[in-house]
């Protein structure tokens, strides 16, 4: 120990005697630490953390889907996403391997919050649970208590928890809110409990505002209770584990489920029905970490970010090997002196260790400072809605010091061993060296390829991106989104009743019809590139399905002038028109995609379909149109088959959208949009004001962050060789000082110098690129299928990186060329 501390305060004289070399040093691997810091803080909060309860490992979900919504219809087949009420209170009654299981709905209800002695509503977020949800999961109240069975019965008084979130911003901290009594959707709720502030749910994302009984989903969401239709499947599930495995839960339990089935047929069970329902079973996947659309969409870009900067990493740390490598050729005499005097080589490795273990110490604390600042960047890239834990942590901090330990012994070991053996007769001889050409190319030059070869692949990887990100931009989504405005309005919150929805609808659309600047004014249900979708079992008339196929299409409602305020073509028949309304027969308009599937070129126009998987006469919808495809989610995939009904022929769909096409800025009418719907209606509540341009480039989110950090890492990559470059060669041109003065003395032109020099980087650059080049062949071939329009192996891309490195080496090589074309022959003679 006492050695050892000798060994760091030399080590800590010998860095601040150097100044300029430990700071070029610090920084570089602070750079390096610091990124891969901040991504694997990302990747630990994304992909490693847990549920902010107890025994989170105990718990199980029912499936890995992480989506939200409600499937409606026949029986689902295979793997079962989703449950019905009557199905779960099945699964919790035969069930051996839980502790208890809990139900939620899959998605979040919009509110309308009154507090008692308030006049002012406000709006919130609901998220309707089992009256055992906190008990499965573990949670006891900040302030009350909880949610109970006792909770969950229709014949209970309704109780609510509230979000610690909530009861903070909105509620001021009330230490009375307990017992008191809120209006929520029109029905009378008492708050019983605040959750613990940490607490946010089974979902990771921002808390809902109120936990709700599940018994009272009628209330809650306006509408008929699915709690006893057995053919709407919308709630999610989880478990806690007995003694169990996981496997063996999910046996029993697909038993059970194929058991209930088999009930649930009865005598009506055939030979189809058997093998049907002995196809059917549950995925079981760990809920340790919740249910995070977070972590199924940023899954393999973290794992491929954590590869990048694990290079950026690699290219620092032969950045500093080289600055020791240099500097261990000035202390060649110091190093055979300490031999001279009987230390050992492990001894003169130990201290040279020493030195760079406290350089990677340095760089990771100063990393830690830089990823600090990153993941906060990275964060509101990624998400501002969910509550992602990205504070430092003993998971975090471990391995910033194995990286820091890591780099040390890189760009440390081979130094030490190589001054290690220096003799004290080569040290006295040092001066009188020249550089021949066949050492020039030593250690140094083949760390400097090693930075040319990695810059190669980061850039190329940053090219393809940027190219994909490009080609997405520039793709048709089969509508015009310049200069439309598009919000929600929920009538149910202003207390509407299903009948009068239509009337609303369409007053609605008058009054924005006569604002200024608008040109046009429709309705749908939710609109394109929002993220939402709605399907449907159909059965058309004259068509007979194959024995495997599915008949499903989405469905989205709309209003009148909707071609001609979205911008899409009207390919056959006619559009949905204002007079298409209850009081008359049901029609819709089909894309082409639905057309070429169901018709396969012939006359859509007049053909018949039925919602559901029976063509009913009575229940029949007339083709009246056929419009062009329209991307629904996502720029990247195909337009789905899509069925386009009359808005203002249905009353029972009280969410809806509205589309304003204006003639200028969109974005600045949105105030006189919310003022103009208010003159219809002050209560009716207004969500989502966005731009169509807003929200389409809301989808090409993750897009951009890879190819922005794909950019940076590139760009900081390229730097690091540069300066690798620079760093060996103005190495090589010192110690060759004498060299460069014999050969001019002798005649040499400063263009011939200049050329001598220049030409040995641009070596090691053509090097590096023709190891890089394969390299960065096979790392493409990885990222293959996250790009859009072009292939991995896109020669543009590799041709644009090359030439920017070469660039950048000749750049980096000029300086130290241009400085030894410019050396004394006298003063290099005479130093000789």
């Amino acid at each position: 120990m006492d050695t050892l501390l000798k060994d760091i305060r030399y080590a800590v004289r010998g860095l601040i005697k150097r100044p300029a070399f430990s700071l070029i040093a610090i920084v570089t691997l602070a750079l390096g630490i610091g990124a891969n810091t901040a991504i694997f803080t990302l990747v630990n909060a994304v992909l490693l953390k847990s549920l902010p309860v107890p025994h989170p490992e105990e718990l199980v979900l029912f499936s890995d889907d992480s989506s939200e919504g409600t499937h409606s219809g026949d029986v689902p087949s295979g793997e079962w996403s989703l449950f019905n009420y009557d199905s779960y209170q099945y699964l919790r009654k035969q069930n051996q391997s839980f502790q208890d299981i809990c139900a939620f709905r899959s998605g979040e209800s919009r509110l309308s919050v009154l507090a008692a002695g308030s006049s002012s509503v406000q709006r919130a977020t609901g998220h309707l649970v089992t009256g055992n949800y906190f008990n499965v999961m573990g949670v006891n109240a900040r302030l009350g208590r909880t949610l109970n069975a006792d909770d969950d019965r229709p014949e209970a008084s309704p109780a609510a928890v509230v979000s610690d979130r909530y009861w903070q911003q909105v509620l001021n901290s009330d230490p009375s809110v307990v017992g008191k009594t809120f209006l929520i959707n029109g029905a009378n709720f008492t708050i019983v409990g605040v959750t613990p502030p940490a607490f946010f749910g089974e979902r990771v994302r921002r808390a809902p505002d109120f936990w709700l009984p599940l018994s009272f989903q009628p209330q809650v969401e306006m509408r008929k209770s699915t709690l006893d239709d057995k053919g709407v499947y919308w709630l999610s599930l989880m478990g806690r584990l007995r003694n169990v495995t996981m496997d063996q839960a999910q046996a029993q339990t697909t038993l059970a489920l194929r058991q209930y089935l088999t009930e649930l047929a009865g005598s009506q069970i055939n030979d189809d029905t058997r093998r049907s329902i002995e196809g059917t079973s549950i995925a079981m996947v760990s809920g340790a970490g919740g249910i995070s659309g977070l972590r199924l969409v940023y899954s393999k870009p973290l794992q491929m970010l954590m590869a990048i900067v694990g290079m950026v990493l690699l290219i620092a740390c032969a950045n500093v090997g080289s600055l020791f490598l240099a500097r261990a050729s000035g202390r060649g005499a110091e190093m055979s002196l300490r031999l001279a005097l009987g230390a050992s080589r492990m001894r003169i490795i130990r201290q040279l260790l020493t030195e760079s273990l406290l350089l990677a110490v340095c760089g990771g604390v100063a990393g830690v400072l830089i990823a600090q600042w990153g993941v906060r960047l990275l964060v509101g890239l990624v998400t501002k809605e969910t509550p992602l834990q990205t504070r430092l942590d003993l998971l975090v901090l471990s391995f910033t010091a194995t990286v820091a330990i890591v780099a040390g012994l890189l760009f440390g070991l081979l130094p030490a061993i190589r001054a290690s053996r220096t003799d004290l007769a080569g040290a006295m001889k040092e001066k009188s060296r020249t550089n021949t050409g066949r050492s020039r190319f030593g250690i140094a030059s083949g760390l400097v390829i090693t930075q040319i070869c990695l810059s190669m692949v980061l850039l190329t990887g940053a090219g393809l991106f940027a190219r994909s990100l490009l080609n997405l931009q520039k793709i048709d989504v089969g509508f015009n989104p310049e200069n439309v405005l598009t919000l929600d309005i929920d009538p149910r919150l202003g207390g509407y009743k299903s009948a009068e929805l239509p009337a609303l609808y369409q007053r609605v659309l008058e009054r924005l019809k006569t604002m200024p600047r608008v040109t046009s004014v429709t309705m749908s249900s939710y609109a394109p590139m929002s993220g939402s979708r709605s399907q449907s079992d159909i059965s058309i008339s004259g068509y007979t399905p194959g024995p495997s196929e599915k008949m499903l299409s989405d469905v989205v409602l709309i209003g009148p002038d909707f071609n001609e305020t979205m911008g899409v073509p009207l390919l056959q028949g006619r559009s949905i028109r204002s007079t298409d309304t209850k009081a008359e027969h049901q029609v819709a308009v089909v894309n082409q995609a639905f057309a070429d599937h169901y018709f396969k070129g012939q006359n859509a126009l007049g053909r018949l379909l039925c919602f559901g998987d029976k063509f009913e006469p009575k229940d029949q919808v007339e083709i009246v149109g056929v419009i062009g495809n329209i991307k629904a989610s996502q720029a990247r995939d195909q337009a789905n088959e899509t069925i386009y009904q009359p808005i203002l022929q249905l009353d029972d769909r009280f969410v809806a959208g509205y589309q304003i096409k204006t003639s200028g800025d969109a974005a600045s009418l949105g105030p006189a949009v919310r003022e103009a719907i208010a003159q219809v209606d002050p209560k009716l509540p207004i969500f989502g004001v966005t731009t169509l341009t807003e929200q389409i480039s809301g989808t090409f989110r993750q897009d951009r962050l890879i190819s922005q950090l794909m950019s940076f890492f590139g760009a900081l990559a390229l730097l690091l060789a540069a300066i690798g470059l620079y760093g060996v060669m103005s190495n090589g041109v010192m110690r060759r000082t004498n060299e460069i003065g014999i050969r001019m003395a002798l005649g040499a032109a400063s263009s011939n110098i200049l050329w001598l020099v220049l030409k040995e980087s641009l070596i090691l650059v053509i090097v590096g690129l023709v190891v890089g080049v394969p390299v960065a062949l096979g790392a493409g071939s990885l990222i293959a299928s996250q790009l859009f329009g072009l292939r991995a192996s896109d020669p543009v891309t590799l041709v644009v990186a090359g030439a920017v490195l070469i660039l950048v080496a000749v750049l980096a090589g000029f300086l130290p060329a241009r400085r030894a074309s410019r050396v004394d022959p006298l003063v290099a003679l005479r130093d000789e």
